[in-house]
């Protein structure tokens, strides 16, 4: 294989978000109405927003779009930064990964990511955990406007960097979303378990459909590699 692309959340970073504690909102409420003046209250409109704009099946709405509507333009980002920090209780990058990235790409290979996310979180996320070095690409269903399973989506990281589909691996943790949704699209897959997969994922069944199974990233980057 000559180009891999990588999910985010649960494959190569592990992370845990509550937008819904009472702990969480009411830290948020109290920033928020700190440094907004204009008196709205921030989880009704945003929920509300939220609602109106999602289309369902595989469309994704874009969250940055929300906060602008609520904050403005300008205190958008901070606003949007702010808000992710303080609902995460854990962010770090699995043991090994770096360690397989780097190899990868010291072996001449291309790195992608594909990858159901927003795009005010995630790019922050990346960039705070050194990963972004490692990728030639990044490509987050929000800017797309497509989730993943959607066929469309994988096609979309294939065309706009016209990777050859023979020589392209999608590794994730998620059968639904990155096995069955790379495979629809003609690309081999690889799926990796870990803490934060579906429990309705069955590795036996799993392994009928992926090209490989693994919950290690030891035998992940001996496949690979």
């Amino acid at each position: 294989m000559k180009n891999f692309v990588f999910d985010i959340y649960g494959t190569l970073v592990d992370i845990k978000t509550d937008e819904q504690s009472s702990r969480f909102k009411r830290r948020f409420s109290a920033y928020f109405n700190k440094h907004n003046k204009n008196g709205v209250d921030f989880f009704a409109e945003y929920f509300s927003r939220c609602a109106q704009k999602d289309n369902g099946g595989d469309s994704e709405l874009d969250l940055f779009a929300v906060f602008k509507e609520i904050c403005g333009e300008s205190e958008a980002t901070e606003i949007a930064q702010k808000f992710r920090s303080l609902s995460r209780s854990r962010l770090k990058v699995y043991r090994g990964i770096k360690k397989l990235l780097k190899t990868l790409k010291g072996g001449g290979a291309k790195l992608y990511i594909l990858s159901n996310a927003q795009t005010c979180f995630t790019l922050p996320e990346l960039e705070k955990l050194k990963l972004m070095k490692y990728f030639d690409g990044v490509e987050i269903s929000s800017e797309f406007g497509k989730k993943k399973p959607s066929k469309e989506f994988f096609e979309h990281v294939v065309n706009k960097y016209s990777l050859e589909k023979s020589e392209t691996v999608y590794i994730g943790n998620d059968f639904v979303c990155d096995i069955l949704g790379a495979k629809s699209a003609g690309l081999k897959a690889v799926y990796i378990s870990s803490n934060l997969s579906p429990e309705t994922d069955e590795l036996a069944k799993i392994s009928e459909v992926a090209d490989f199974v693994t919950d290690k990233v030891s035998e992940l980057k001996n496949y690979l590699i």
